[in-house]
């Protein structure tokens, strides 16, 4: 018999709330992911870095003056502006800057090429005369070069799998369809899944795991549009790029679409539920006070047999389901879960890391609103109802922070501290946010916000990256204070300058993508406005 769920009366959970700090109230929604970069994406910055390195030795050389230390910080520092242009994207073309097919392209690729001289000319005694000639040579060489190895580069990205959702002969039309298969290969086709949002949320899992899926493709010709809206939701909440074969025209000019082609197969790019700055987020009322919170704990742990008793004796008891996600634990874990908490719900994650377990326990949740909890005993169980009071007074997410009145830590470190620091500085810089405590990772939320979470790394940088994709859909983030207590046993696996690095390029890769999504968008942005002035003189009338 499952206890009756979590209820406190909405006035008692307002004012119970202790410090309770507003990180962001955008009313605005982002984006989603793209697929997995290959090889050939990845040799993009070494063809520029040796390409400016070589004209720049020869010019040096030709000189007689001394290269370093202009070798190599001028050529790195080419290969970083490239970077933060876009230029090695997982889609380059995405950014109207870095679109290869216009003019953007080749007056940027100068821009940096007379930056990259002006560097070098601050490292390396070179007169103007030679900086000229830098700047010549390495446009000719990577130029040239480029377009020497493009074939090659092509040819070692990875050919995506595509699940599609529809017809067999859709599937067929696809396979036999010849220009698709040097990028993309159908590799089984499926029905449309259960409308039941934690049924299909699993089945959906399932699917992209089994298949290996890069991408779901969906064929529109038999779904309404509810139907779509649940299929997008389904493939979205488990971290999996989508797109639509088109049906109607209309949705060419839909704000949430936008058309693209992969080997010749016109797509439509499902990359976000609105487009930002044009539409409110419109979910259901935040402050409804009839609506009653069905908490689903996830509780991701490999090798916790020392810690899960405790965590799980201390969970309050007006829970709807605790999820143990187990990472293939060679110890005693799942008995002792079992043993001190007999309704504990067990699965265990197809792959490696805290992004994977976390994705399978978001897939089989079955609750309205989803916490995080940690299996090593760090995190607080009698805390849960502190996350539950900030987002029933409507907030989308709640955060815990170590660094708010009423929070603390008994384990972080100086130099952790100093990191995170950092780290959520930057990330506050760049995503104009204001969180305290970027990189703790005791959080709740509604499940309705999963779709725009979309988990698709693997390690501790799973926690930044959920933040930030919460934050770049524009939804109300709360953080709550929180108390971190020691590990009861055993070691952590956390490596604070390897796992600092990843979040670090988890932060600013989500910078570019959110840079990228907002200046896709200009036809909804003008519509916008134009709808706009269109009202101001019919107001006046």
């Amino acid at each position: 018999m499952q206890p009756p769920p979590l209820e406190i009366p909405i006035e008692q959970r307002v004012s119970a709330i202790p410090h309770e700090a507003l990180v962001q109230d955008r009313p605005t929604i982002a984006s989603m992911p793209a697929a997995r970069r290959g090889l050939g994406w990845w040799l993009l910055p070494i063809v520029d870095f040796v390409c400016s390195a070589l004209a720049l030795l020869g010019v040096t050389l030709i000189a007689r003056v001394d290269v370093f230390p202009a070798l190599p910080v001028a050529p790195a520092l080419l290969v970083l502006a490239y970077g933060a242009l876009g230029v090695y994207g997982a889609r380059p073309d995405r950014n109207a800057i870095s679109s290869e097919g216009g003019v953007g392209w080749p007056v940027m690729r100068l821009l940096v090429g007379a930056l990259f001289a002006w560097s070098a000319s601050l490292l390396a005694p070179i007169d103007g005369a030679e900086q000229l000639a830098l700047f010549g040579a390495f446009v000719i060489l990577d130029f040239g070069v480029r377009a020497g190895v493009a074939p090659f580069l092509r040819d070692l990205n990875p050919v995506e799998r595509w699940v599609l959702v529809g017809d067999e002969d859709v599937a067929d039309r696809l396979r036999a369809y010849a220009p698709l298969r040097q990028y993309a290969s159908v590799v089984a086709s499926v029905a449309p899944l259960e409308p039941d949002d934690s049924a299909g949320r699993t089945r959906a899992l399932e699917l992209v795991e089994s298949h290996d899926a890069d991408r779901v493709v969906i064929s529109t010709a038999h779904a309404d549009d509810a139907g779509l809206l649940n299929l997008v939701r389904a493939f979205k909440a488990v971290g999996v790029p989508v797109s639509m074969l088109p049906r109607p025209l209309d949705l060419l000019e839909a704000p949430a679409a936008r058309p693209t082609r992969i080997g010749g197969v016109p797509l439509i790019e499902v990359e976000s539920l609105a487009a930002r700055d044009s539409q409110p987020y419109k979910g259901p009322d935040r402050r409804s006070r009839t609506r009653r919170a069905k908490v689903s704990v996830v509780v991701p742990a490999m090798n916790e047999e020392g810690n899960i008793a405790q965590v799980l004796g201390e969970l309050p008891g007006e829970l709807h389901e605790v999820i143990l996600v187990d990472g293939n634990s060679r110890d005693n874990t799942i008995e002792v879960a079992r043993r001190t908490y007999p309704s504990i719900r067990v699965t265990t994650q197809g792959g490696k890391g805290k992004g994977d377990a976390l994705r399978t326990g978001f897939a089989a949740a079955t609750g309205n609103l989803i916490v995080m909890l940690d299996a090593d005993g760090s995190a607080n169980p009698a805390e849960i109802p502190r996350f539950v009071e900030a987002l029933e007074a409507g907030a989308d997410f709640a955060k815990g922070s170590r660094f708010l009145p009423g929070g603390g830590s008994d384990d972080i470190t100086l130099l952790r501290r100093f990191g995170n620091s950092c780290l959520s500085g930057t990330a506050n810089v760049l995503h104009g946010t204001h969180f305290t405590d970027l990189c703790y990772g005791y959080n709740a939320f509604w499940v309705r916000c999963l779709p725009f979470i979309s988990l698709d790394v693997p390690g501790f940088e799973v926690e930044t990256l959920i933040n930030l994709r919460i934050a770049g859909a524009g939804m109300k983030i709360a953080e709550v204070p929180s108390y971190e207590k020691e590990r009861i046993s055993g070691a952590s696996n956390l490596n604070a300058f390897r796992d600092g690095l990843r979040v670090l390029g988890t932060i600013i890769g989500e910078a570019r993508r959110r840079r990228s999504i907002h200046s896709e968008h200009p036809v909804a942005g003008a519509a916008a406005t134009r709808q706009t002035s269109a009202a101001a003189p019919a107001a006046k009338r």
